[in-house]
């Protein structure tokens, strides 16, 4: 994903929702993604309200919101977010006027 948001030049926003039970383990994911960076975002789940709101049952799960806020696409498990596929995917978002602004 931080590929993508490179690529993507400030098109697109990622925000991930981080459902660690430890603050310890949301600071060290913060301290591997350099998180704080332009583009990403992170929020804590602690309570899991947003997990059970989208139904979150395997982790890693990303769902793609337009500018709309409307839902694109949800993806279950692993992706290659800096494939060709995935970038043309997300710029014929950004040309039809919904670019996406998460995972």
């Amino acid at each position: 994903m931080l590929k993508l948001i490179k690529e993507m030049k400030g098109r697109v926003l990622v925000v991930a929702v981080s459902m660690d039970d430890e603050e310890k383990d949301l600071r060290a994911f913060l301290k591997i993604f350099k998180v704080p960076q332009p583009g990403f975002e992170v929020i804590w789940d602690r309570d899991k309200s947003i997990g059970r709101a989208y139904d979150v049952g395997k982790l890693p799960e990303t769902f793609i919101v337009g500018a709309d806020r409307k839902l694109r696409r949800k993806v279950l498990g692993i992706e290659d977010w800096a494939s060709p596929n995935a970038m043309a995917y997300f710029e014929s978002l950004i040309a039809e006027g919904k670019a996406p602004s998460s995972p």
